[in-house]
Formats: C-alpha cells, sequence, structure tokens
C-alpha cells in the first residue's frame, strides 16, 4: 500500500486504558472482531495517512519528529499492515468487506435494530420499564398539554441514556392519540449520494415489525426529480438517528401505524458554494412531493425529526475547549429553533449560511425538510440540554420541539 489512506467514516477515541491515553476507533459498520487501540503518540502517522504521502514521506517526518533518529520502513510496514487487518484502511480488503456488507443488505427484507443492547435494552420488557420509569418521575407541573392535533416532532438522536428524559418527556405527548402513517427524518452521518435516501424495508425494533409504507415511498420516487434519492438504501443499515424514533414510537402509538423513513444528507455542497438549497430543483422536488403524497392520506399524519444542534470543543476540532464556546453556541442554537418554530425556513438556511455552520448542527438538512413541511403549524420549544464530555472538553446541545395545528 503506496498511500495509505485512514478511513474518513471511523471516530478515533481518546481513552485511558491502564493509565495510558490510547486512540480507540468507532467503526459504524463493525468489519472486524478485533478491534485495536493505539498509543496516543502514534497521532502523528494516523495524522498522515491522508493519502498524499507514501512510506518515505512517513519516515522522513518521523524522523525528524524524532530528532534524527533512525525510523525503519519496515516498522511503518508493519503498523500499516496492523491496521488494515483491523479494516482501518480505505484499502482493498476494506472494500471487498463492505461490497459484501452492502450485497447482504440489499438482500434483507427487514431493517435489523442494530443498536438494540448497546444503546437502550434489547428486551421490550426491559425497554419499556426503563421507558415507565423516567415517565414517572417527570413531575406533572412541566406537562404542557398540547391542543389540537400534534403533527410533528423535533427530538434528539443522542444517545438514549444521555437524553432519556428529553425522549420520553416528548414523545408522551402522542399517548392516546392515534396515527396512520409517520414520515421520519433521520440524519446519515456518512456520505451517500443524492440529497436523501428512502428505505421501504420494515423497521424492526424490541417491540415487533414496523412498516414501511411502500406504496408512498413508491409514489415518492416517481414524483421527485432525478437526483433527489440515494441510489440505495445502505445508508440506513447502521443510522441511528431514525431507530431511536422508532421504539419511542412504537412504545406510544403501538402498531397502528407505518413509516417513511428518510435520510437526510449533508448540505455543505451548498454552503461552501455559497448557494440556496431552497431553489434547487432536489430539495424543492422533495418537499412538494411529501406534502402532496400526505395530502392524499385518509388517515392521520405526523412528521418526525431526530436531530442535534451545536457540536463544539476538541473531538470536533476545535482549538478551544466547549467551555469557552458553549455560550455562543447556545445563543446560536435556540436562535436557530426560534426561527423554526416561526417556520422561517429562509432565515434558517440564511443562518447557515452566513456562519458556513460553524457550530456543526448536526440535523441541518432534516430540520429544513421538517420546516419545510410543517410550515403553518404552531410549535412549541419543550426541551434544550447540553451534554458535556469533559474528558474531551468537547459539548452537545440538543432540543425537542412538538408542532400542532
Amino acid at each position: 500500500m503506496n498511500k495509505p489512506v485512514l478511513r474518513r467514516d471511523i471516530q478515533p477515541i481518546t481513552t485511558i486504558i491502564k493509565g495510558r491515553q490510547m486512540i480507540a476507533f468507532h467503526d459504524p459498520y463493525r468489519l472486524t472482531e478485533h478491534s485495536i487501540a493505539l498509543d496516543v503518540n502514534t497521532l502523528p502517522i494516523l495524522q498522515l495517512l491522508d493519502g498524499r504521502h507514501d512510506l518515505r514521506d512517513i519516515q522522513t517526518v518521523l524522523m525528524k519528529r524524532q530528532g534524527g533518529g533512525i525510523v525503519y520502513i519496515s516498522e511503518i510496514e508493519s503498523f500499516i499492515e496492523t491496521l488494515d487487518k483491523a479494516c482501518l484502511l480505505d484499502s482493498e480488503l476494506f472494500s471487498d468487506k463492505m461490497n459484501r456488507l452492502r450485497n447482504e443488505f440489499t438482500a434483507q427484507t427487514k431493517r435489523l435494530p442494530v443498536h438494540a443492547g448497546r444503546a437502550y435494552m434489547a428486551d421490550p420488557d426491559q425497554l419499556s420499564r426503563f421507558i415507565q420509569e423516567i415517565e414517572s418521575t417527570l413531575s406533572p407541573e412541566n406537562f404542557r398539554a398540547i391542543p389540537g392535533t400534534v403533527t410533528g416532532i423535533l427530538a434528539p438522536h443522542i444517545d438514549i441514556k444521555t437524553a432519556g428524559e428529553v425522549y420520553v418527556s416528548t414523545y408522551r405527548h402522542l399517548k392516546d392519540r392515534q396515527y396512520d402513517l409517520v414520515v421520519i427524518l433521520g440524519i446519515n452521518h456518512h456520505e451517500q449520494d443524492g440529497l436523501y435516501s428512502v428505505t421501504g424495508k420494515n423497521y424492526l425494533t424490541p417491540y415487533g415489525e414496523i412498516k414501511s409504507d411502500r406504496e408512498f415511498i413508491s409514489s415518492l420516487k416517481e414524483l421527485v426529480p432525478e437526483g433527489t434519492l440515494a441510489q440505495d438504501d445502505f445508508g440506513h443499515m447502521t443510522e441511528h438517528s431514525i431507530e431511536f424514533q422508532t421504539i419511542f414510537l412504537q412504545h406510544y402509538l403501538g402498531d397502528s401505524f407505518s413509516i417513511v423513513p428518510i435520510l437526510c444528507g449533508g448540505i455543505h455542497e451548498f454552503l461552501r458554494h455559497k448557494k440556496t438549497i431552497l431553489t434547487d430543483e432536489r430539495f424543492v422536488g422533495m418537499v412538494d412531493a411529501i406534502k402532496k403524497l400526505l395530502e392524499g392520506e385518509k388517515g392521520n399524519a405526523l412528521c418526525v425529526a431526530g436531530v442535534d444542534l451545536s457540536h463544539i470543543g476538541h473531538k470536533f476540532g476545535d482549538q478551544l475547549p466547549a467551555d469557552t464556546l458553549l455560550p455562543q453556541a447556545t445563543a446560536h442554537d435556540k436562535t436557530l429553533l426560534s426561527l423554526l418554530a416561526q417556520g422561517d425556513v429562509e432565515k434558517i438556511f440564511q443562518n447557515a449560511l452566513d456562519n458556513q455552520d460553524r457550530y456543526r448542527i448536526c440535523g441541518l438538512p432534516a430540520i429544513l425538510l421538517l420546516a419545510s413541511l410543517l410550515k403553518g403549524s404552531r410549535a412549541d420549544i419543550l426541551h434544550f440540554e447540553t451534554y458535556r464530555e469533559r474528558e474531551t472538553q468537547s459539548a452537545v446541545n440538543y432540543a425537542s420541539l412538538i408542532f400542532s395545528s
């Protein structure tokens, strides 16, 4: 491997193992059982695995860092081979495994609950008790009854154990309500072709199976312009932003509804080129198509978006710690939520354009689509919270809203 490349879809995580500072890796596809952790001193090598440096380049840089000490090519080759065996490199081995995984997922008729047993309980009784116990701790005085029909929900997609109270206190507004269709907007945390990815696979949860509305999805594919949708639905395989919503929806609504699962891709191509997405035929076509199909629905429909807000601090590439950046990020996010509550899609996007998504809103494409679909609905901001990760001096803001008519 002449110019090795570290995979862009893995997340390095700094951790302490037996008193040593180490770098572990989160692989969303879990391609190997042989996970590895590296000494933090290997970070300079990892930073050179960008496809621009060959082994001689890496050797030269390391020798300069060590004041001219000898670094053998064989040592670098051995290190690179170790990374490749752990599927951490964008290599032939990685490509082969990914192709097999993609083919396996394509052949499946159901989307498995891949985060059950890790992010939340896989046993339905335990999961129900977890939700009920949180609900029992919520103060009745803080519960605001929503008049009229609930038309939409914005909820987090951060770890359920972190934001369990926000999930439960938001989704409990659906108790004793009836819906026939739920359009769920998630975020694809990986690259995808097309602005959106839709799957007709039924979603499995600990509670059973939620059917995808294949007739709705088929009509949607026919209505939107070419290039709007990804060529396949592989992004849904491990993505948690929709999966987390399905368990709360099914807990409170039972089996009465079908879903349209839509993963929203990044919009940074528009931000980089300072172009608006709001006049792009793919975005406009998606909004118009979903609205048209929802208007043709005979039963009650609900729109849900699973999004998080600012991601700041060292973990996300900032030079400054999160505590320093948090006041500005929080002010920004509250402005964003206010614009969302007002249904001002234009100002939401203009805000992102002006600051070039400075605070890394993990949900901006879904927010724009949700705001467009629910324009004219009343919105109540229920929660605004911050998760702080002290060891990395990083933070994530998240919130929840209820839309009603």
